[in-house]
C-alpha cells in the first residue's frame, strides 16, 4: 500500500517508521522545513504515570498513561539504542502540593497510592519496566515547600529530553529507504476518488499529491481542521491552548552547579521544572504566564510572543515558579544575560474550560488513539507525548492487519 502520513511530529514519524518496516512506501507531509519541530519538541518530555491527574476520580487517565508509559521505551528503542535512550532520561520528579490546590492534599496522596498500586500491577501483568527502571520506589512525602508550606512528594516519574529523541528519529526517517519526507507542505485536506486519496495542499500553486491507498492524519493542532475538510466533522467540544515555557542553556553554571530538582505543581495552574543533563538545559513553565492563548475553536494561527517581550516573559516565568521552588529566585535579575529562549506550541484536548476549572474535561485524558473515520482514512489523537509510541504502533498494526 502507498501511504501518506500528515504531520511529522513524534507520532507521525513513528507511524511512518512502523509502516515502512512492514514493507509499505510512506510519504510524510509536514508544514515545517524539518521533522519534529513543534509540539513534540516544545514540551517538558515527562513520561506520565498519571500522578498529576488526581482530579479524575475514575483513575482511567492514570491507568491509560501507565500502560502508555510502560510501552514508551520498548517502542522507541525499536529505533534507538539503549545507551542513547538512557542518555535522554532525567532524574525523577517531585510534586509540590501548594495550599490552594484544587484537590486536597489528602485526596492527592490517596491518588498517588492508587497510582503506585496500578503501576506495580501493570508492570507485572505486561512484564515491562517503566523506562527500563527495574526497581521503582513508591511515592514519599519529603517535607514542605519553604515558600508555600505545601507538601513536597517524591515519585519515580521521569522525563526524556525531547530534542535527543527527536534527533535520533529524524535520522531514522531520513535513512529509511521506503520513507519520503515532503517538507514545507501544509495539508488542507484529503480528497477521496476512485478508491484512492489525494492530499490538497495549502499552496494553491501546487498540484494535489497522490494517489494514496491510505491516509493517516497524525497532525497535532491542525488535525481536527484537516479531518473536517476531508469530510469527517466532529461535534465534540475541544479546547485549544497555546503554552510556552523557558528553555535555559548552560543551566548548571547559571545555578552555581546546583540545578533545581525536577518538579511539577499540583493540582491547578502551576508549572514544571525539568533538567536535561544530556545538553545541560533546564525547562521551566509557569501556567499563569505561559498560557498565553485559549479558545474553544480549532483556531491555530497564534504564534509565540514577539522577541521584544521575551526577557520580560522569561523573568515572569522564573519568578512565578520561584513561589514553588525558591532556587529559581536567582534567575529573575539575570534574564537578559542568560542563554534562554521561549519554546511552545498548541495543546489540544477534549473539554470546554481551562484547567483553572476543577470540573474541566482537561483533567481527564484517557480517550485517545487512532480511529478509521472513513475507508482508508485514519485520524490519530495522540493525547499526550507519553502516548505517542503506543498510538503510532496501534495505528500501524490496525492498518497492516486490514491490508
Amino acid at each position: 500500500m502507498k501511504i501518506a502520513v500528515i504531520g511529522g511530529g513524534l507520532t507521525g514519524c513513528l507511524v511512518a517508521l512502523e509502516l515502512a518496516e512492514r514493507g509499505h512506501p510512506v510519504a510524510i507531509f509536514d508544514r515545517e522545513d524539518a521533522l519534529i519541530q513543534r509540539a513534540s519538541l516544545a514540551n517538558e518530555g515527562k513520561i506520565h504515570l498519571g500522578y498529576v491527574y488526581s482530579a479524575d476520580p475514575t483513575m482511567r487517565t492514570a491507568q491509560t498513561l501507565i500502560d502508555d508509559a510502560l510501552l514508551f521505551r520498548p517502542l522507541i528503542e525499536r529505533w534507538m539504542g539503549a545507551a542513547e535512550f538512557d542518555a535522554c532520561l532525567t532524574e525523577p520528579f517531585s510534586y509540590v502540593v501548594p495550599h490552594g490546590s484544587q484537590v486536597s492534599p489528602e485526596r492527592i496522596l490517596e491518588h498517588f497510592r492508587q497510582v503506585d498500586i496500578c503501576l506495580k500491577e501493570r508492570q507485572d501483568e505486561l512484564n515491562l519496566c517503566y523506562l527500563g527502571q527495574a526497581q521503582l520506589s513508591s511515592f514519599a512525602v519529603a517535607g514542605r515547600c519553604p515558600t508555600t508550606q505545601g507538601l513536597w512528594v517524591e515519585t519515580p516519574e521521569r522525563a526524556v529530553w525531547p530534542a535527543g529523541i527527536a534527533a535520533v528519529l529524524r535520522t531514522c526517517v531520513a535513512s529509511h529507504p521506503r520513507i519520503e519526507v515532503v517538507a514545507g507542505a501544509a495539508v488542507c485536506h484529503a480528497r477521496a476518488g476512485r478508491g484512492k486519496w489525494q492530499l490538497v495542499l495549502a499552496d494553491p500553486g501546487r498540484a494535489p499529491e497522490g494517489p494514496f491507498d491510505i491516509v493517516v492524519n497524525a497532525a497535532w493542532a491542525e488535525r481536527r481542521n484537516i479531518d473536517r475538510g476531508s469530510g469527517f466533522p466532529s461535534s465534540d467540544a475541544w479546547f485549544t491552548r497555546f503554552k510556552f515555557g523557558v528553555l535555559l542553556e548552560n543551566a548548571a553554571e547559571a545555578f552555581g552547579g546546583a540545578v533545581p530538582r525536577n518538579a511539577t505543581g499540583t493540582l491547578g495552574p502551576y508549572g514544571d521544572s525539568v533538567y536535561y543533563e544530556k545538553d545541560d538545559c533546564l525547562y521551566c513553565s509557569w501556567y499563569p504566564v505561559g498560557m498565553c492563548y485559549t479558545s474553544c475553536e480549532d483556531d491555530t494561527d497564534f504564534l509565540l510572543p514577539a522577541a521584544a517581550e521575551a526577557n520580560r516573559l522569561m523573568r515572569e516565568t522564573w519568578e512565578g515558579y520561584a513561589t514553588l521552588d525558591p532556587a529559581y529566585g536567582v534567575l529573575g535579575a539575570l534574564a537578559g544575560r542568560l542563554e534562554a529562549r521561549l519554546v511552545g506550541d498548541f495543546i489540544v484536548a477534549a473539554g470546554q474550560t481551562d484547567i483553572v476549572d476543577p470540573a474541566s474535561g482537561l483533567h481527564e485524558r484517557w480517550v485517545q488513539g487512532p480511529r478509521e473515520l472513513g475507508r482508508g482514512y485514519w485520524s490519530v489523537d495522540t493525547g499526550k507525548y507519553t502516548s505517542a509510541p503506543r498510538c503510532a504502533a496501534t495505528c500501524a498494526d490496525a492498518i497492516a492487519g486490514a491490508a
